[in-house]
């Protein structure tokens, strides 16, 4: 109950931010914690209006926590000096993301990934692989679905987490990888690919590279964005 009243907050300030007066936003900029104000900016649609009057450096914060497509997206809004400005300011990780993220076009599925995932490798045990999870999920908490990868970062299958939870600790990998997993490629078109990922009825699906590395992933609501838009189209 909790955690739907917090969504439905952040929701409610997103709808009336656009009838606040830049001042009266600017006060809310203030009172609300960077947690917050990233959560409420991932429910608009066009953020990059109130990323313009807002400081530079909170504006850096907002951009560096975004997923990385929403923060492309908000970037390409933005005037193109304050925009440069921003991506200096970036620390270098989040700035390595938005810069794979804005090299595809549009129309391309790698445009609508985000890197917030996680990969461990083949030739782990099963309390090897809890360890590397447990590690990053620190920084990326998609979680329900994990991605197998050989030592190049060639995608090799996934794993559920409840699959990972009950297997025994020692149980080598490969016992459990679904290797038969779904993917796309980062340059396949949206149009020519929406109606397979919606066909796939998976959690997420990963983004590779056209040598087969993993370049990030789609998760569940970028794919019912895809299909919602497909369908509006």
């Amino acid at each position: 109950r909790q955690r739907q009243m917090c969504i439905r907050d952040r929701n409610d300030i997103a709808d009336v931010l656009e009838k606040l007066t830049v001042v009266e936003r600017k006060k809310l900029y203030n009172i609300l914690n960077m947690d917050m104000l990233s959560d409420v900016f991932e429910c608009i649609d066009d953020v990059s209006p109130y990323l313009e009057e807002m400081d530079i450096r909170k504006a850096v914060e907002i951009i560096s926590s975004l997923e990385a497509d929403t923060a492309v997206a908000a970037l390409r809004g933005l005037d193109k000096v304050r925009r440069s400005v921003i991506i200096d300011l970036m620390d270098q990780e989040s700035k390595k993301d938005i810069m794979l993220i804005a090299s595809f076009d549009d129309d391309e599925i790698g445009s609508r990934m985000t890197t917030n995932c996680i990969v461990i490798r083949e030739n782990l045990t099963v309390k090897e692989a809890m360890r590397s999870l447990v590690k990053q999920a620190a920084e990326n908490d998609n979680i329900s679905k994990i991605y197998v990868a050989d030592e190049s970062n060639t995608f090799c299958g996934a794993i559920d987490l409840k699959d990972l939870i009950i297997a025994r600790e020692n149980t080598p990998l490969q016992e459990i990888i679904s290797s038969s997993y779904p993917y796309v490629y980062e340059h396949e078109k949206i149009s020519e690919c929406v109606e397979k990922i919606a066909d796939y009825e998976e959690d997420s699906i990963p983004v590779l590279t056209q040598d087969g590395k993993i370049a990030g992933i789609l998760t569940a609501t970028d794919i019912v964005e895809l299909v919602d838009d497909a369908m509006g189209d």
